[in-house]
């Protein structure tokens, strides 16, 4: 396909290396499904939905970056509604390329985006400065972990820490707990160092605002 349909999640950053399940009930996404299943290539596009953030500025209905996603399977229900398991391929640029309204059950006219196939993959930098960018988050995410997860938590992350920097850098992104335009400023980080270094202050910051709470309530 020259254009890929668009999925808009409401409060979701998905980055490239996770494999993700939806139910896929609204009649605009069930026609994703069945274009993407007549490809021998299923893909299609999954990004913020921008008319989710708490604040409206009239701007689009979505951010400058997604990622491409790969539909590893597909179960469909009785009712009609999917499920569906896809994995992220990589970063890509959000250009809409046409928009159809489908309507939904209730009546209302909803638009399904078609966005151009524009891959747009993270820079890489030098990799010595990359690695130790990537021991620093590693250092912080581990002391965020112990302050935010359970052992047993903290354990199944240490088993399935990816060994690669660009995986490793998804890893830590998608198991923070943040806003999700905190999210997306990371998945739009120009380099892999700077994704480390911006999940980093992120991660410092919630465990410095921790911290100040537990030295309040021992005052």
């Amino acid at each position: 396909m020259s254009s890929l349909p668009l999925f808009l999640l409401p409060d979701t950053v998905v980055f490239p290396g996770m494999t993700i399940p939806l139910y896929v009930f609204e009649e605009r996404y069930k026609k994703l499904v069945r274009l993407c299943m007549e490809e021998d290539d299923p893909r299609f596009a999954i990004a913020l939905d921008r008319s989710s953030s708490p604040v409206s500025d009239g701007s689009p209905t979505m951010w400058g970056m997604g990622t491409f996603m790969t539909i590893l399977s597909v179960d469909e229900n009785p009712d009609g509604t999917y499920h569906i398991l896809s994995h992220g391929r990589e970063r890509c640029r959000l250009e809409v390329a046409c928009e159809e309204g489908i309507q939904d059950r209730d009546g209302v006219e909803r638009s399904l985006f078609h966005i151009s196939d524009l891959p747009a993959p993270i820079k890489r930098s030098d990799p010595n400065e990359e690695q130790i960018a990537a021991w620093d988050a590693l250092d912080t995410f581990r002391l965020y972990a112990a302050s935010f997860f359970s052992k047993d938590a903290t354990k199944q992350i240490e088993r399935a820490l990816p060994s690669d920097l660009f995986h490793q850098a998804s890893f830590i992104c998608a198991n923070l707990q943040l806003p999700s335009q905190s999210g997306q400023v990371l998945l739009e980080a120009e380099t892999l160092e700077r994704r480390f270094y911006l999940a980093r202050q992120f991660m410092q910051e919630r465990i410095e605002n921790q911290n100040r709470k537990t030295r309040g309530a021992l005052e």
